[in-house]
């Protein structure tokens, strides 16, 4: 319970300082919160109209001091994304999102959870960038991208492709 009020606290400063809320609304959520105990505070937040995406990614960003990124309708490379087991990536609430060089730039509800990072680093050697985004948000991401017929569909088409390609070889080879 501890770590959900400084949680709660901590982000209803953030939207303090960012001018997102004036203090007594902060403290005037942050009592309603805690009288519905509520489990995400996000949700809560967003699911009441109380604020919009970008508002509270912004008070996310300033609260952890990273920069924030909205993962819905993102297109994810499955190529980083297969890196990871999915069991892992939905326990640590944590999206692959694009490697540059030797640095993994991920996507986090917690970009201060340490071992979620020690926990992907054991499956890759990059450097972890990470930015922080809506919890909800990169489960339903990751779910989307495991998708049992979204991998199919994407395994035949490659099929299909290298497919078509042995076929036209095998014409050449013929022809020869």
């Amino acid at each position: 319970m501890e770590n959900k009020k400084t949680f709660v606290v901590r982000f209803a400063e953030a939207l303090i300082k960012n001018n997102l809320m004036k203090e007594a609304e902060a403290e005037s959520f942050v009592q309603e919160f805690y009288d519905r105990a509520k489990g995400n505070v996000v949700s809560f937040l967003l699911e009441d109209g109380l604020l919009e995406k970008e508002d509270v990614l912004t008070a996310l960003g300033s609260m952890y001091n990273v920069s924030s990124f909205d993962v819905s309708g993102h297109f994810f490379n499955h190529q980083i994304l297969l890196l990871f087991p999915k069991d892992l990536l939905l326990e640590k609430v944590v999206i692959p999102l694009d490697v540059e060089d030797d640095i993994l730039t991920v996507v986090m509800n917690n970009p201060e959870d340490e071992d979620a990072i020690d926990a992907l680093q054991e499956h890759v050697e990059y450097n972890i960038n990470p930015l922080v985004g809506i919890q909800e948000d990169i489960r339903d991401a990751i779910k989307e991208y495991y998708d049992e017929d979204v991998i199919t569909a994407e395994v035949e088409e490659q099929n299909e492709d290298s497919g078509n390609e042995e076929d036209d070889s095998d014409i050449v080879d013929v022809l020869e």
